[in-house]
């Protein structure tokens, strides 16, 4: 393995443990349950103990890094274990450990809901605006990105549906972060959801259709 990717697993790793040592530093400040889930109307609807939430974070830290660290290990093309693909993973994993460390600062200085919601979902927005960025140049594999059968079937359609793609996620995302800051909070997560539904569709509807134009310029030639 090189070394700057060494460095950069190093960061990862460092970035997943932070959030678990401040809250080893706070633990005595969290009330025995914390929210840990929320309803479309913002309002919180689901608490558990502070040990399960700790336990099912830490499981969800660990089993994202592996996923992410040594699935491209399997993949056919391998071609998905690029420093681009590094990078994403990157902005994937900081932004994790953002929105588990917001957790335990909420909970520990008991943030109301629509503050703990509104920088919740901020921090999704950005996390989605960063990865779009380098979804823009994700190579084809099997794993990772937008994979339709016209993405895996044709290069060049996935050259071109991941850009679209990419720059509608950055945008999406950026947006999101915004909203958030300007709608009710009773709207806030309807916001996320369209957007990031939009955001996965055009590229999907996209894909098809440049895919018949291409099948159909090859066949005029």
């Amino acid at each position: 393995m090189k070394t700057n990717n060494t460095s950069a697993e190093l960061l990862m790793i460092v970035c997943l443990l932070a959030p678990f040592l401040y809250l080893a530093l706070i633990w005595q400040q969290l009330p025995a349950e914390i929210a840990t889930h929320y309803g479309l109307d913002g309002r919180a609807n689901g608490w558990m103990r502070k040990e399960n939430a700790a336990l099912i974070m830490v499981s969800i830290s660990v089993a994202t890094y592996l996923v992410l660290r040594y699935l491209p290990k399997i993949d056919p093309k391998a071609s998905s274990q690029t420093s681009n693909f590094i990078k994403l993973r990157m902005v994937f994993t900081v932004g994790l450990a953002a929105l588990t460390g917001w957790l335990w600062y909420s909970a520990g200085h008991q943030a109301t809901v629509d503050q703990y919601q509104s920088l919740a979902l901020a921090l999704v927005g950005l996390m989605l605006a960063g990865m779009g960025n380098y979804l823009t140049t994700v190579k084809p594999n099997w794993f990772i990105g937008i994979r339709t059968p016209w993405t895996l079937e044709s290069e060049s359609v996935w050259r071109k549906t991941h850009q679209l793609g990419g720059r509608l996620m950055m945008a999406g995302g950026l947006l999101i972060a915004l909203l958030v800051f300007i709608v009710p909070a009773s709207y806030q997560v309807g916001v996320l959801v369209t957007i990031a539904v939009l955001s996965s569709i055009v590229p999907l509807v996209y894909s098809y259709l440049f895919f018949r134009q291409e099948k159909k310029t090859s066949l005029l030639q």
